[in-house]
Order: C-alpha cells, then sequence, then structure tokens
C-alpha cells in the first residue's frame, strides 16, 4: 500500500464500518430490506471481496481487513442461514477469486483501483444507510 493514501483508506474504512453499524441499527427498528436494498448490500459485498483480494495480495494473509468487515456486515444483515445471506457470501467469494485471478501484483495500479473501490464502498455505504433511514439515496 502507498503511504501517502494511508488517511484516505483509514478514514474510508472508518466511514465503511459506521455505515454498516447504522444500518444494522435501523434494521433492528423493524427495517425492512427492498430488491434495491438487496441489491446494494450485494454491490458491497462484492465491493468487500475485491478489496479483501487487493489486501491479500499487497499486505498478506494476515490482513483479513475487509473479510472482517464482511463477516459483521452478516452478523448485521443476515444473521442466519438463507438466500440473502448466501447470495451475499457468494458475491464477495467471486469478487475475492476474480480479482486475486487478476491482479498479479501489488504496484501503483493495484493501490489505485483499491482506493477507487473504497469510495465505491463508501458510497454504497451511505446508501444503505440512506435507505435504512427511509430517503432515496
Amino acid at each position: 500500500m502507498i503511504r501517502t493514501s494511508a488517511n484516505t483508506l483509514r478514514y474510508a474504512a472508518v466511514a465503511i464500518a459506521f455505515s454498516i453499524s447504522a444500518v444494522g441499527a435501523a434494521n433492528g427498528q423493524e427495517f425492512r430490506t427492498t430488491r434495491q436494498y438487496q441489491s446494494t448490500l450485494t454491490d458491497l459485498s462484492r465491493v468487500l471481496g475485491q478489496i479483501h483480494a487487493m489486501r491479500v495480495v499487497c499486505n498478506g494473509t494476515d490482513d483479513q481487513t475487509w473479510r472482517d468487515y464482511m463477516l459483521n456486515m452478516l452478523d448485521v444483515e443476515a444473521p442466519s442461514s438463507g438466500y440473502l445471506r448466501s447470495r451475499l457470501i457468494d458475491s464477495f467469494n467471486r469478487a475475492y477469486l476474480d480479482t486475486q485471478r487478476d491482479v498479479s501484483g501489488c504496484d501503483a495500479s493495484t493501490t489505485e483501483r483499491e482506493t477507487e473501490l473504497f469510495a465505491r464502498g463508501r458510497t454504497l455505504s451511505e446508501n444503505l444507510s440512506l435507505m435504512a433511514a427511509g430517503e432515496t439515496p
């Protein structure tokens, strides 16, 4: 990972974690998931899988940051087995494997793509929070 982007990446990680927590709070208040909400969750799972693959390529298998975020999201959004949980896990795993296959090493283009994915993940998380609050993203 490039050091100059460390603060940006930390900010994105905190923003995504905060949004996942906010969505979980709304979910606990009888929030009903919609097709759009589930689709956005699936997109976020895909982004987390891609970012996780890049982090493993750049930092090694000890870096489980984004996998841990995915597990947290599953605990909040799909705590029991079922279609949604399976769909989210499948999206994460496919994105991870596809990205791992496509990314051969940790270079400037990898870290640039990682930064783009952080921004995408943050946007998806913010949209989930808005939907959970009954607003349109």
